[in-house]
């Protein structure tokens, strides 16, 4: 160890050591050294600081100057006299900026449009229908937006209303709705994850504390009440021409639609996943997954086939391609692509309606694939089925205490019944006349 008065003039003529490292200490200002090794020269200061002795770097000899060293020197030793450990400070200001890069790293990959994912992933994992739909709206309304790369825990109940506005403001008041309702869920789940120990641990990442959707106001008047359902001409138009085009070609979609009308009119998006070990041909019936709701499992729609929709299902069995009914090996027939047939089927079947008729009478409005359900409910009412038996047929309204706890009845007798009576209610307006059968119907006083 040497001692040196640390000016330019005695520090810049010093060589670096061959080996090992040498300590000059400033004869003037108690604590200021420079460190010589064998590939640099160091400024340091060195002092005791809350009882141990600690060795600061301040600079290179090269970097910065003998006199800029001792002034750094004076500024480093008097905070240490003050119990300041720099080189803690040091380490702290290092660990501060790793972990604001980590944050950014893990902003960047926790944001809306990647919880918005998660949500979808989850969806679909549960079965619900809604997955596709959800999915397409936060597709179109939120992944295209700058939102979609904020942060999810810094998204805003500002910000949501931003967003849902645009859709608004583009006259989709119905689609805002539910894209509030999707986002809400979305960020509902992530807010319990937390606590919840089932919570995958990707989930409880995204540090959602609050819930900035609850915040916003509600789309009023979104929702459109359809009332369509097709008269009597219109589904024996439908039920003939679907006919029509499995004498021709088979169409997977074409037998969806066909088989969901034959079966009371169920839900095309479940009829669409029905898979060969659903289909029970010694016990004629056919077993359906109903998602639909707050169901943590889907229930299982048990229903049973008449003559016609028991054909139907053989000559749909006879043309099967994979495990599932509808479509090929390599995927199920979509919604979307049944949607598109269906539409059209129906577009032609009431133009050729209304040709007959010459174009009199009061101008209908175009039907959907979504008015068949509607249709089939109205039509089996109007025949005398009774409400219970028709929300056990078509699945719908069975959230109640009762339904769910204590009416363990499986209504396949019932069910059954009016299957048929619809099966000659079909023939009836497919064929243009009244068709001969047993079933009898007990209407309700």
């Amino acid at each position: 160890m040497a001692t040196l008065h640390l000016t330019a003039q005695n520090v810049n003529p010093l060589t670096l050591e061959s080996a090992g490292q040498v300590l000059y200490r400033d004869t003037k200002l108690l604590g200021f050294g420079l460190r010589v090794g064998t590939r640099s020269a160091a400024y340091f200061v060195e002092k005791r600081v809350q009882g141990r002795t600690v060795r600061h770097t301040i600079g290179l000899r090269g970097q910065i100057t003998a006199d800029q060293a001792r002034k750094l020197a004076s500024i480093k030793l008097g905070e240490m006299a003050g119990g300041v450990d720099p080189n803690a400070v040091k380490k702290e200001v290092v660990v501060a900026r790793q972990t604001e890069v980590a944050q950014k790293a893990q902003a960047a990959q926790y944001t809306v449009i990647a919880l918005c994912e998660w949500y979808i992933k989850h969806q679909v994992a549960l079965g619900k229908q809604s997955s596709s739909d959800a999915a397409s709206i936060f597709t179109k309304h939120v992944g295209s937006t700058t939102f979609a790369t904020i942060p999810a825990n810094k998204f805003t109940a500002v910000h949501a209303t931003s967003l849902i506005r645009a859709v608004v403001q583009q006259g989709h008041p119905r689609t805002a709705a539910k894209l509030r309702a999707y986002l809400r869920a979305a960020y509902a789940l992530a807010q319990g994850a937390e606590t919840n120990p089932q919570a995958p641990a990707s989930l409880v990442l995204f540090g959602i504390e609050t819930n900035p959707i609850a915040s916003t106001s509600a789309i009023k008047n979104s929702m459109t009440e359809r009332k369509t359902t097709l008269n009597e001409a219109e589904l024996g138009e439908v039920m003939r021409l679907l006919a029509a085009r499995r004498d021709v070609a088979y169409d997977d979609a074409l037998a969806a639609f066909e088989l969901s009308i034959h079966l009371g009119g169920q839900r095309l998006a479940q009829v669409l996943r029905l898979r060969i070990e659903d289909v029970d041909i010694a016990a004629r019936t056919v077993l359906l997954f109903d998602p639909k709701g707050r169901r943590a499992t889907p229930r299982q729609h048990i229903l049973p086939l008449t003559k016609s929709a028991f054909n139907l299902m053989q000559h749909v069995l006879s043309h099967r391609r994979a495990d599932w009914l509808f479509g090929d090996k390599t995927a199920q027939t979509t919604p979307d692509t049944l949607a598109r047939k269906g539409a059209a089927l129906l577009t032609e079947a009431q133009d050729n309606v209304r040709k007959r008729t010459d174009d009199k009478g009061v101008l209908r409005p175009k039907i959907e694939a979504r008015d068949l359900r509607r249709t089939a409910e109205t039509m089996l009412a109007a025949m005398g089925i009774s409400k219970d038996t028709r929300a056990q047929l078509l699945s719908h309204g069975l959230g109640g205490v009762q339904d769910r706890h204590y009416d363990q009845h499986d209504y396949l007798v019932e069910k059954r019944n009016a299957l048929l009576a619809w099966e000659s209610k079909l023939l009836e307006l497919s064929q243009g006349r009244a068709v001969a059968t047993d079933v009898v119907v007990l209407r309700q006083v």
